[in-house]
């Protein structure tokens, strides 16, 4: 072990030169087999360390069990706490022969990767960078993704648990740790089960930034538009070919730039064209993600891609175009506000401990924090300290891995001594 880095850091470094990425199109669980080897050894690390009922399932779930240590008439009526990473990196960038760089004490300028000098970390890009000075950052070396989401929270739930087996004087209740699957793709807890779970509220270690919360997120659906055209050479084609790719091209181009995610922001919902498949003039397909905070918004964007389709059928009657739609998963605010308020309102209370004010922060993106609280868990997310998520651009400090470990383990405290019915 680097004995300069703590060992938190020392166990994203490890974590994130396992490539665990989801793929969308495939149809197993979980999506890819290699995510479950990040979970064998998860499994023999806490093992290794006590944790208790360890166990990984056939979908690629992994589950251990830290019981209370409070006294008896009171550890029976606290709740049971889940605390929950994902195992899986983004498709979005290459997730491969992940090479983490540390660059120590940031004082502010441009970084440029040593494996891809065109991938730079700009504070004028990345403000953020500035709120870092004197920080050790880490990053790949810009041929791939880091793996901060999720690795970094993985990180913290694995050191969190060894910290309180190995510190009985911490004060905790019973808590279920889980890392789950295929949460990039939308599929995280499609086949989790829920009683062996066990909990009654929870937190994903999966947020950006630090001193940050996050208890609010978008509704989400996804598209499919598939094409079918009608082929013929090229030469003899006036008034007999229908040229799949130019429809499915003109389909995107018709939709509104100003509901883009790169012209929205905050509540601003958006249609966003992600992936196209490898098409030709004969069938083509293209997956669309959905996106608003709001259900009336994001059934609105459901119907303008109905509508769409239907004018393309009208343009283009040679043609057999599908649409097939989705939904993924509801803004989560509701769900933990009317289930358990504790569960927000003791995040605000553990950093108000600490001496700062915690803030509170939409989520324009996805968590498994989501479903679960639609399922009757309540699940905030909690930041784990990264920046630049899904991009070559990723980063994380190594003193925002020990704010977020520190944070962790003084609300897993606060629940132990305030959280009693």
């Amino acid at each position: 072990m680097n004995p300069a880095l703590p060992p938190v850091a020392e166990r994203f470094l490890r974590y994130v030169q396992i490539d665990t990425q989801s793929d969308p199109k495939s149809e197993t669980v979980p999506s890819t087999e290699k995510q479950k080897d990040l979970g064998r050894l998860l499994a023999e690390e806490m093992r290794a360390m006590g944790v208790e009922d360890v166990e990984m399932d056939e979908y690629g779930y992994v589950f251990g069990t830290i019981p209370t240590n409070v006294l008896a008439d009171r550890a029976a009526r606290l709740p049971v706490i889940g605390l929950l990473a994902h195992l899986d990196t983004s498709p979005d960038e290459p997730g491969a022969n992940v090479k983490p760089v540390i660059h120590p004490n940031y004082q502010g300028g441009v970084i440029e990767l040593p494996g891809d000098p065109t991938v730079r970390l700009d504070p004028a890009r990345q403000p953020a960078l500035l709120k870092c000075i004197g920080h050790d950052l880490i990053t790949s070396d810009g041929t791939t993704l880091l793996g901060s989401d999720d690795k970094a929270g993985v990180a913290i739930l694995m050191q969190l648990a060894e910290d309180l087996l190995r510190n009985p004087d911490l004060p905790r209740p019973t808590l279920r740790i889980c890392f789950t699957i295929d949460e990039e793709i939308g599929r995280g807890v499609d086949h989790l089960d829920l009683k062996k779970l066990g909990v009654d509220v929870a937190y994903t270690l999966d947020g950006s930034d630090v001193d940050t919360v996050y208890a609010e997120t978008f509704n989400a659906a996804e598209a499919i538009i598939r094409v079918k055209g009608v082929m013929v050479h090229p030469g003899y084609a006036k008034n007999v070919m229908v040229n799949a790719v130019r429809i499915l091209a003109e389909m995107i181009a018709a939709l509104p730039q100003a509901e883009a995610p790169e012209t929205t922001e905050d509540r601003e919902g958006y249609i966003h064209p992600h992936n196209i498949s490898a098409g030709d003039a004969t069938s083509a397909e293209a997956l669309f993600i959905l996106r608003d905070f709001s259900w009336e918004g994001l059934e609105r964007r459901k119907n303008y891609m109905r509508a769409l389709t239907d004018l393309f059928r009208l343009r283009y009657p040679k043609a057999e175009i599908t649409l097939d739609i989705r939904d993924q998963y509801k803004n989560m605010r509701s769900y933990i506000e009317e289930k358990d308020r504790r569960v927000l309102d003791f995040l605000f209370e553990t950093a108000r401990t600490m001496g700062f004010e915690l803030g509170l922060e939409v989520i324009r993106g996805g968590t498994d924090g989501s479903r679960l609280s639609e399922m009757g868990i309540p699940t905030p997310n909690i930041f784990d300290g990264g920046h630049d998520y899904h991009s070559r651009f990723e980063w994380n400090t190594v003193q925002n891995l020990e704010r977020s470990l520190a944070f962790t383990t003084a609300l897993v405290g606060y629940w132990a001594e305030h959280g009693a019915r």
